[in-house]
């Protein structure tokens, strides 16, 4: 594409960049059509030839399109056809939207790359720097716009997924850095703003990628493996372990201190884990689970030993967990592939020789932190949440140093 060009990806990739984060505080379901604008963007600026640099990525474009043709043909036996039809066809638009971003990121020139390197920083650091008005003022910016009902306060709950933005776009702001100053800056800056805040999960997500990322400096193959193996193992064994009722009054009497939504948590995927084994082989279909028998049962009056809120329902529209998720609506043929794409994804990052060590241990980190919010957090077809994986890991494409995946033949083009 001429740099002449008034639709220029190196600059549109730069301004999703800088307002995803920030966006993410204030209006996060704004991701999804950010990542839309984005995608529409980079088609009318290069045609399709912005898949050019997925050649090497094709396992991926065919396990995605399976993926969305299993959860159409879910539809034939969900208990809501028409949710998991509609679901089904947004899951496969936002995925070949992330796939044009995507793309479109990894075959950045190198002025491109820096634009969007500088975007990366200044969208992390003004994203921190509103979440800690928020948190200290009493919400002031949302106020300006949002009038809370009954007079009541605004809970921090609301900023939870700028939270979860903020450490996904942390690691393609930190692999930007030349020195470790900058980078540890960077890292202190989010760590601050996630900890004045109310997620537990992007604190752990935020330390558990910390780790990650210092491991997988030197090991990065173990690191993949380890990853990949523990989702394996979770597929596996969750839906047998997870503890049942009596089991989880018993630890609320004896670890008062773990928070009631940790112990509602279990008592969740314990009612998913019974309901997978109601249909075990092809699940009720994709995103079903809001409509699962017995799932409006209020936990907090049935069981009121476990401490539950009186609101505490057994199933609240998702699992929380995306493996269990997968399982009781997709069955073992929608859940080897989900697995296949994600598991996919680590083997590549472990084996992308070419890469610099900080690099591929900026790349594992992210990914450690979206498995971690999604084996405890959000809905795995939530186009918001979509979204924010293909931006971040966008963002993460165009910061490195060149193309994501070496070029098939020597002399082969990688940048336009």
């Amino acid at each position: 594409m001429s740099r002449t060009s008034a639709l220029d990806s190196g600059r549109a990739l730069a301004t999703a960049a800088l307002l995803a984060p920030p966006l993410a505080v204030f209006a996060p379901h704004g991701l999804a059509p950010l990542l839309a604008v984005l995608a529409l963007v980079v088609v009318i600026g290069e045609g399709w030839r912005c898949l050019d640099e997925l050649r090497g990525m094709l396992w991926l474009v065919v396990l995605l399109a399976a993926l969305s043709l299993w959860g159409l043909a879910s539809a034939l036996w969900s208990i809501l056809p028409q949710h998991s039809l509609a679901v089904a066809v947004r899951f496969m638009l936002i995925s070949v939207a992330g796939l044009l971003v995507f793309g479109a990121a990894a075959g950045l020139e190198p002025r491109g790359r820096d634009r969007v390197r500088q975007a990366a920083v200044i969208g992390l650091l003004v994203a921190a720097v509103f979440m800690l008005i928020e948190r200290f003022t009493g919400a002031a910016l949302t106020r300006l716009v949002v009038t809370p009902l009954g007079g009541s306060g605004l809970s921090l709950t609301r900023f939870d997924r700028g939270a979860v933005v903020m450490v996904l776009s942390l690691w393609p702001a930190i692999i930007a850095q030349r020195r470790i100053w900058p980078a540890l800056a960077l890292v202190v800056a989010t760590g601050v703003a996630v900890a004045a805040m109310v997620s537990a999960a992007a604190k752990v997500a935020l330390l558990v990628s910390i780790a990650v990322a210092l491991v997988a400096w030197r090991a990065p193959r173990l690191v993949a493996a380890v990853l990949g193996g523990s989702l394996i193992l979770l597929a596996l064994l969750l839906p047998l372990a997870v503890p049942g009722s009596r089991t989880v009054i018993a630890m609320h009497e004896q670890e008062p201190w773990v928070k009631a939504s940790g112990m509602h948590r279990l008592l969740i995927w314990r009612f998913t884990a019974d309901r997978i084994a109601e249909r075990p082989i092809l699940g009720w279909g994709m995103d079903a689970s809001r409509a699962l028998p017995g799932g409006h049962l209020n936990l907090g009056q049935a069981l009121p030993e476990a401490g539950l809120g009186s609101n505490a329902e057994a199933l609240p529209l998702h699992p929380h967990n995306a493996i269990l998720q997968w399982e009781v609506e997709l069955g073992p043929p929608g859940t080897l592939l989900a697995l296949a794409i994600v598991i996919g994804g680590l083997w590549k990052l472990g084996r992308q020789a070419h890469l610099s060590p900080r690099e591929r241990a900026g790349a594992l980190a992210w990914a450690a932190a979206a498995l971690v919010f999604a084996m405890v957090s959000f809905g795995a077809w939530q186009e918001w949440w979509l979204a924010a994986l293909w931006l971040t890991s966008a963002a993460y494409a165009a910061s490195i140093a060149g193309p994501l995946s070496p070029p098939a033949a020597k002399g082969a083009p990688t940048t336009r």
